[in-house]
C-alpha cells in the first residue's frame, strides 16, 4: 500500500471517453488483469472538476455532481491501494468532450499518461444519450425535441450527457489527444462489443502487461432504456432511504461482486429499448457524415461499420 503523501500514486492511464461509448464496459474488464489497478470509483471526474464551470444546471444534475471528486486529497485516496501494478488507470467519460480544457491540466498533472479513446457509430451513442437520460426520468422531452433544445441546454450548462449531437462529433477531440500526447490508442465500441477478448489483447499490448489474460465479458455494463417499473428502478439504483437500511443485510448473503450482479440483471430485465425514428436517424447521419469522414482519414481507419 502506498501512502506516500510527498510523491503520490497517481494513473499513468487515462481511459478518456468518450460518454455512451463503452468505458464502463472497458473500465470492468480492465481491472480484471493482475498488472492493471483500476480506481475504485469508476468515473471520478476529478480533471473536469477542476477546469470546467460549476455547478451543472440541467434537471436531477445536482445528483450527478455529487459524485465528482473535486478534493485532490480524495482524488489520491483512489490509488492508495495500488501495489506492483504496472497499469494505473482511471475511466471518466467526460475528459474527451471537454478536451480543450482538460488536456492543459491532464499534461501538468500526469505528464504524458496512456490515454484510451471509444468510439461508437455517432446517431447510436447520440440516442443512447438519450435513452440514459429517460432511464433516469431526466429528460421528459421526445428525442427530436431534445435535439432542438441542446442550444440552450448547453448555454445553461446541463451536463454533457444532454449534449446529444455535440458530444458525437469525435474529430477534434481525437485530433488533440493524438497531437498532446505519445500513446493514444482509439477503440471502437462495436468491435469491443463483438469481439471483446481479442480487442482487450490488443489494449493490453498496447499497455505492455501480459495479453493472454482471459476477461469476463458476459455482463452489460451502464445500460440505457426505459424502465417498465419505475419505482424498481428508483428503489435499486437511486439511494432510497429503504436501500440504506437493507444493505447491512443484504452484505450478509452477497459480496460486493454478486450485488453488482445482480443489480445489472435485473436493471436489464426492467428496461425496455427505444427506437429512433426513420427520419431523424438519416438526418442525424447526414449531420455527421462530415465528422465522419475527418476523422476515418485522422486515423487511417475503415469506419464502413458506422454506415
Amino acid at each position: 500500500m502506498n501512502n506516500q503523501k510527498d510523491n503520490p500514486v497517481l494513473p499513468n492511464l487515462l481511459v478518456v471517453g468518450v460518454a455512451k461509448c463503452g468505458t464502463s464496459s472497458l473500465h470492468q474488464y480492465l481491472e480484471q488483469h493482475p498488472e492493471v489497478y483500476m480506481s475504485r470509483a469508476k468515473e471520478p471526474r476529478y480533471i473536469t472538476s477542476q477546469v470546467t464551470d460549476l455547478p451543472l444546471g440541467g434537471p436531477k444534475d445536482d445528483k450527478v455532481e455529487a459524485w465528482y471528486i473535486k478534493d485532490f486529497e480524495k482524488y489520491k485516496d483512489l490509488f492508495t491501494d495500488v501495489k506492483d501494478e504496472k497499469i494505473i488507470g482511471e475511466s471518466s467519460a467526460d475528459t474527451f468532450y471537454f478536451h480543450e480544457k482538460t488536456i492543459p491540466f491532464i499534461k501538468k498533472l500526469y505528464g504524458d499518461p496512456k490515454i484510451i479513446i471509444l468510439l461508437r457509430h455517432p446517431v447510436k451513442r447520440s440516442f443512447s444519450a438519450y435513452q440514459h437520460l429517460r432511464r433516469d426520468d431526466r429528460e421528459h422531452l421526445s428525442f427530436e425535441e431534445g435535439l432542438k433544445a441542446e442550444p440552450e441546454r448547453i448555454e445553461k450548462n446541463f451536463e454533457l450527457i444532454y449534449h446529444y449531437k455535440a458530444v458525437s462529433q469525435y474529430y477534434e477531440g481525437v485530433k488533440a489527444f493524438m497531437d498532446n500526447f505519445s500513446s493514444v490508442k482509439v477503440v471502437l465500441n462495436e468491435e469491443l462489443s463483438s469481439s471483446p477478448q481479442s480487442v482487450m489483447e490488443d489494449i493490453f499490448d498496447f499497455l505492455g502487461v501480459k495479453k493472454n489474460v482471459e476477461i469476463d465479458a458476459s455482463e452489460r455494463h451502464n445500460m440505457s432504456g426505459v424502465p417498465k417499473s419505475r419505482w424498481l428502478h428508483e428503489f435499486l439504483f437511486e439511494g432510497k432511504k429503504i436501500i440504506v437500511v437493507l444493505r447491512p443485510f443484504v452484505r450478509m448473503f452477497l459480496n460486493k461482486k454478486r450485488r453488482e450482479k445482480l443489480s445489472r440483471k435485473i436493471m436489464q430485465r426492467n428496461l425496455t429499448r427505444l427506437e429512433i425514428d426513420k427520419n431523424t436517424k438519416d438526418e442525424l447521419f447526414e449531420y455527421y457524415k462530415p465528422d465522419i469522414k475527418k476523422t476515418e482519414t485522422l486515423l487511417n481507419r475503415d469506419l464502413s461499420l458506422w454506415k
